[in-house]
């Protein structure tokens, strides 16, 4: 217990008064002498006992009044954590900027509006000396503990609600991580949200040993109804000009009330079709626009809706790469061969020599002169038979399938276990075994190319010798003959590599001199074909990793749909791009991907709050929480405080007073009796 006027407390040396004066007033015995006492009634002993009792009851109640008054005087506060007066404080806000802070109140305000002016409140609650510092649930950089209360006050009013979501325990600790670089004795955490389901943790967070904390929750509630966009993933194969390309969309309602919307698709910030969709409550609807791109490049666009209550999830946005071909390079690992690896595949794929007769156009280099910039321009890579790679090419064959791309190595009779060995992934270093010898005459498509089995006939296809594919069960498997494996699939990353048992040339198989094998190769590499530039998004708080088309390149220039644009520095051949808060397509034109779609986060478009008590328990220790429709102030002042028992004290004083008249009254005693 503490007291808010202590210096009161000096009237308790007036408390014994009430004792002394009945002890200094105290009727002494007297002796008097009488002649006779036959003069005299006599009184029963009772009634001098009755006179006692009273006597003493009123020595107490006067006593008990006077205790009373001095303690109410002096403003008792009960609170079960110490609290310092008069001693400097360090206050850290959490503030809940995550995209369920843009819903509606009943006001009309969105709650991360209501959630600013609170954190105003918290910072007009300090005093002449304290710090305060600022931490974002989304993971933004906020400002650390400071005395300077206007750069707080700034940034809380310059700040603005992100697509992304939030983690309690990484802004919890990061805020009790601030709390512990000063020494000040008081310390204080406010967190200010609409404690979204989504973002509860599994287990309570510790939020460390931090002397003297107290954790405040200030939840704000609002809204449950919402639209949102979902579901805009473009296919990852090459798109090309004039070519119909679907954009397929889902549009969800999170809310209990049937909704209408319209659902518009833009591209290169221009409307080009809409339509008028009715979503049951609870439920979504699919659909799908078709666009066909007039020329090549970089295609951007957005599937957007119309509804008040989230404007951040209305939109969804993508990008994606059109091309006027399919283009395949053909990579050869030996400057001074003089055989021609490629000929018979080059005659199936491209026949006119780079017209792209057949949709695909094949362009040939040298694994020496590799570059991320070239490799960039290709959908597939091809290697046949070829000699080890080095590190340097490994790495860069290895970016490229992990972006996207896809890489098809035919066997050949120099492969051994030195080929493929600079890949780090031991999945690519073992992917082709034993030579084998033998009859393979047969051949079977599997998957994505069973289709082929219906309209090729391969009697005359006549094989002597292959190589073991000793892939991870993952694989796919494209083609076997008599059981045994020749033509399979391995997922790298976004793209992957295709293994083909046998050689491009007729030197293990006859395959290539028959009329099977250019439409076989045309479905093999149509299939193969992924876009390395393809990116379906990725979403908004996200880190973003870029790979300079150059090793020379020290920063990259990256420019926001918005209008804003970013300076990144190239550190350890990357640039990580952190600043993802807002939707829309980022560009770069020196690094891979060069485009990308920052799309919100679809769990927070559903609009749930946690319990009163599941709020509270995500936590643990102790939590006061506040209310917001109240004045901050004034709770704090209680909950820091504590409770204030000075009206416990005035009732008590009071009822001494009322029973001081009761029983001080002798003539009042007797009219009752």
């Amino acid at each position: 217990m503490t007291f808010a006027n202590p210096i009161f407390l000096w009237g308790l040396l007036a408390v014994p008064l009430p004792i002394l004066l009945h002890l200094f007033f105290k009727r002494r015995k007297a002796r008097i002498p009488f002649s006779t006492l036959q003069f005299f009634q006599r009184r029963k002993r009772y009634l001098a006992h009755r006179r006692r009792l009273r006597e003493v009851l009123l020595l107490l109640i006067r006593t008990l009044a006077l205790l009373a008054l001095v303690l109410a005087l002096s403003r008792p506060l009960f609170q079960r954590m110490p609290y310092a007066f008069a001693a400097r404080s360090d206050v850290v806000i959490v503030l809940d900027d995550t995209l369920s802070m843009e819903r509606k109140l009943g006001s009309g305000e969105s709650a991360f509006e209501l959630a600013t002016r609170k954190a105003q409140e918290i910072l007009e609650t300090l005093s002449e000396g304290d710090a305060a510092g600022l931490v974002f649930l989304s993971g933004r950089r906020g400002i650390d503990l400071t005395r300077k209360r206007p750069l707080v006050q700034r940034m809380i009013e310059e700040a603005r609600v992100t697509a992304a979501t939030g983690s309690y325990s990484a802004a919890l600790k990061q805020a009790a991580g601030v709390l512990t670089s000063e020494a000040n004795p008081n310390r204080e955490i406010f967190v200010i949200s609409d404690f979204q389901r989504n973002q509860a943790p599994s287990q309570a967070i510790d939020p460390g040993d931090v002397k003297g904390l107290r954790l405040y929750f200030i939840p704000i509630s609002g809204g449950t109804e919402n639209l949102s966009v979902e579901g805009v993933a473009l296919s990852t194969r090459p798109q090309m000009v004039n070519k119909r390309l679907a954009i397929p969309y889902t549009i969800v309602n999170h809310g209990t009330q049937d909704r209408d919307t319209e659902v518009t698709l833009e591209i290169n910030n221009q409307s080009v079709n809409s339509v008028k969709l009715s979503v049951p409550a609870g439920d979504s609807v699919d659909g799908a626009f078709e666009a066909a791109p007039e020329r090549a490049g970089f295609l951007t666009g957005a599937v957007q809706i119309t509804d008040r209550n989230l404007t951040l999830d209305n939109r969804r946005t993508f990008t994606v790469s059109v091309c006027e071909n399919i283009r395949v390079l053909l990579l050869e690992t030996d400057l001074l061969n003089r055989v021609r690896p490629f000929h018979f595949l080059k005659l199936a794929l491209d026949p006119s020599n780079g017209e792209a007769l057949n949709g695909i156009l094949t362009e040939e280099g040298f694994v020496q002169e590799l570059s991320s910039r070239q490799l960039e321009q290709y959908h597939v890579v091809v290697l046949s038979n070829p000699d080890p790679l080095d590190q340097q090419a490994a790495a860069l064959l290895y970016r490229y399938m992990n972006s996207g791309g896809t890489l098809v190595i035919f066997a050949g009779g120099n492969l051994n276990n030195t080929t493929l060995a600079a890949f780090q992934d031991e999945r690519l270093r073992s992917l082709f075994g034993e030579r084998q010898t033998g009859d393979f005459s047969t051949l079977t498509f599997k998957g994505p190319l069973a289709a082929l089995n219906e309209i090729l006939q391969l009697e005359l296809f006549k094989g002597q010798r292959f190589y073991t594919l000793n892939t991870s069960p993952s694989a796919a498997v494209l083609a076997v003959s008599r059981g045994t494996t020749v033509m399979a699939e391995e997922k790298v990353g976004a793209g992957g590599v295709i293994v083909c048992a046998f050689s491009s040339r007729r030197d293990m198989c006859n395959w290539p001199e028959l009329k099977s094998y250019p439409i076989a190769m045309l479905h093999l590499f149509t299939y193969a074909a992924h876009d390395p530039q393809q990116n379906t998004g990725i979403e908004c708080g996200q880190l973003l990793r870029l790979i300079p088309l150059t090793a020379s390149d020290r920063q990259l220039t990256l420019s926001h749909s918005n209008g804003s644009s970013f300076t990144l520095p190239v550190q350890q051949g990357e640039a990580v791009f952190a600043e993802s808060w807002q939707p829309g397509v980022v560009t770069v034109d020196r690094a891979t991907p060069r485009s990308v779609a920052l799309n919100p986060v679809s769990p927070e478009s559903q609009l749930v709050s946690l319990g009163a008590l599941r709020m509270t328990s995500i936590v643990k220790g102790k939590v006061h929480v506040l209310k917001t429709d109240a004045a901050l102030s004034s709770q704090l002042l209680n909950t820091r405080q504590g409770s204030d028992l000075t009206g416990l004290f005035l009732l008590l004083l009071m009822a001494c007073l009322l029973l001081e008249i009761i029983i001080g009254n002798p003539y009042l005693l007797r009219n009752q009796r």
